[in-house]
C-alpha cells in the first residue's frame, strides 16, 4: 500500500524536487494619484541566483498614435530599474509586460521613454534595441544596430531620450530613385 495515498498534502522532499525559476516576479497596483483614476502596475523581480538583486517596472495601460493609426491600446513602461545588470531580471520584466500587455487588451504592445537621465554614461537605448525595440527615426534605430555591432556602449552624448516600441516601429524605406525624384522636385 502506497503511504502517500493516505497523505492530504504531499511530502516537502517531493516538492524539493522541482526546479524553481531563476527569476520571481511580484506583482501589486495601486493608483497614481488618490484624485485620479489611473491605475499603475508595479513589478518586482527577484533573483534566485543572487540574494538581495531585484529589479523594478512600473506600468501604466495608455492609447497612442503607433503606425499611422492612432489610439492603439499599449503598455506603457513608465520606470525599468535594476540593482545589478547582467542578471537577466531586466530581460525577465520586459519578457512579462509583453505577456501582460496581451492579457489586459494591449496586443503586446508596450513602448517606453529611453532616459539618459539616470546613467548617462550607460544609456539603456542598446539594451532596449537588443530586446527588440525600435524609435521612431530608422536612422537612429541603425545607429543604434551600429554600437551593437561594434560592442560598444552608448553615453548620454550618443543619444538622447528616446520614445521605444516594441513591436518594432516598421519604418518606410523608400527608393533611391524616389528620393531622387523628390530632390530633383525641389529644385
Amino acid at each position: 500500500m502506497n503511504i502517500y495515498s493516505k497523505l492530504k498534502y504531499l511530502p516537502l522532499q517531493n516538492l524539493a524536487k522541482r526546479k524553481l525559476p531563476d527569476v520571481l516576479i511580484y506583482q501589486k497596483q495601486h493608483k497614481l494619484f488618490n484624485e485620479i483614476d489611473i491605475n499603475v502596475d508595479d513589478f518586482v523581480a527577484f533573483s534566485l541566483k543572487k540574494p538581495f538583486e531585484h529589479a523594478q517596472m512600473k506600468c501604466i495601460k495608455t492609447d497612442i498614435t503607433r503606425d499611422n493609426i492612432e489610439h492603439v491600446p499599449s503598455l506603457y513602461v513608465w520606470i525599468l530599474k535594476s540593482s545589478s545588470s547582467g542578471l537577466g531580471l531586466g530581460s525577465s520584466l520586459l519578457n512579462f509586460a509583453k505577456i501582460y500587455s496581451k492579457k489586459i487588451g494591449c496586443n503586446g504592445f508596450i513602448h517606453l521613454s529611453a532616459e539618459t537621465s539616470y546613467s548617462p554614461n550607460r544609456v539603456p537605448h542598446i539594451f532596449y534595441r537588443k530586446f527588440g525595440m525600435s524609435t521612431l527615426n530608422s536612422n537612429v534605430d541603425k545607429r543604434l544596430d551600429n554600437f551593437i555591432r561594434l560592442g560598444k556602449y552608448a553615453t548620454s552624448h550618443d543619444f538622447e531620450t528616446t520614445d521605444m516600441f516594441f513591436p518594432p516601429i516598421k519604418h518606410e524605406r523608400k527608393n533611391i530613385f524616389v528620393k531622387l525624384l523628390n530632390k530633383l522636385k525641389k529644385l
